[in-house]
């Protein structure tokens, strides 16, 4: 049999179907804390009779405050989860009785709204994008989806030229948890597509061919995506930071103050919980309280004016 965190590995991939991102990210945590036991106690847990028996919540709360002192409370419950997770998998195996971690709680998390640009700075970014040659092609059809979709960067750069229909205006996406849905493309992205692929060399034929490519003919990355958005805001001077997060962001809250069904959104982007796309509503209700703000004449700052 092999170790406990061998073991715990293949769970995640075949049982709970987690992404390889999401499989590194939890062994590193647990290979983190294994390190850490033996340290500070002069044992592995992955050796000796008593293995990870031994490790009480007492461990992991030093585990947690040692090695991640004033993370963010976003941070902590990542980390937290995976060592929860990893001593769930050791009571569901018969390893131990009891799951340590459970006692354990990350700081509360704040409530932040996402950053999004509104319509009309969405719209000069847009308009500012250059034509040319196939970077400039591809990168206008990067921005174009990515606003037209709502897809996270990762989705769009795991993209291949079979996943684009553009006869149907759909694009079938691969999600969270290897989720698939398919998702509607605006008109405007459809042809931003057309002429991408109209100039896109073709390269060498590959058993999936990434839609995106480098201009070494290999597949795009969610930093070089970063980047070709860091240049068209500044070609439009718009005077802001955004990630490519952001216009799936402004995806979704531009869609909601237009009147679209809260419950469709989610289906679009992706979301398991409804919960998420909640944070979508709290932004369009706060629009509406500035807006209420600066132009109601019984408001503090419509009296002013």
């Amino acid at each position: 049999m092999g170790s406990a965190v061998g073991q715990f590995s293949q769970f995640l991939l075949s049982e709970r179907n987690a992404s390889r991102e999401t499989v590194r990210a939890y062994l590193r945590e647990v290979s983190e804390l294994r390190s850490f036991l033996c340290a500070s106690a002069g044992k592995d847990p992955e050796k000796g009779r008593s293995g990870w028996k031994s490790v009480t919540a007492a461990d992991l709360r030093k585990f947690f405050t040692a090695k991640y002192p004033g993370r963010k409370s976003s941070t902590m419950a990542r980390k937290i989860s995976a060592i929860r997770s990893f001593f769930a998998f050791l009571m569901a195996q018969g390893e131990i009785r009891g799951n340590p971690a459970v006692s354990i709680t990350a700081p509360r998390r704040e409530m932040r709204l996402p950053e999004f640009l509104p319509v009309d700075e969405m719209m000069d970014l847009l308009r500012s994008l250059p034509g040319g040659g196939e970077k400039e092609t591809r990168d206008a059809a990067i921005l174009e989806l990515l606003y037209s979709s709502g897809l996270r960067v990762g989705e769009l750069v795991s993209l291949g030229r079979e996943d684009v229909n553009l006869g149907e205006g759909t694009v079938r996406v691969s999600g969270k948890g290897r989720k698939v849905r398919v998702v509607p493309v605006g008109d405007k992205a459809v042809r931003a597509l057309r002429e991408y692929l109209a100039d896109r060399r073709h390269g060498e034929a590959r058993e999936r061919d990434a839609l995106f490519r480098n201009l070494r003919g290999g597949p795009l990355t969610a930093r070089s995506v970063a980047r070709i958005l860091d240049e068209a805001l500044r070609r439009v001077a718009v005077g802001r930071h955004l990630s490519p997060h952001g216009l799936r962001h402004s995806f979704a809250t531009h869609l909601l103050e237009s009147g679209a069904d809260l419950r469709a959104i989610q289906e679009m982007l992706g979301h398991a919980s409804l919960s998420t796309t909640q944070r979508y509503a709290r932004v369009n209700v706060s629009h509406l309280l500035r807006a209420y703000e600066s132009a109601h004449p019984l408001s503090r700052a419509g009296r002013r004016s």
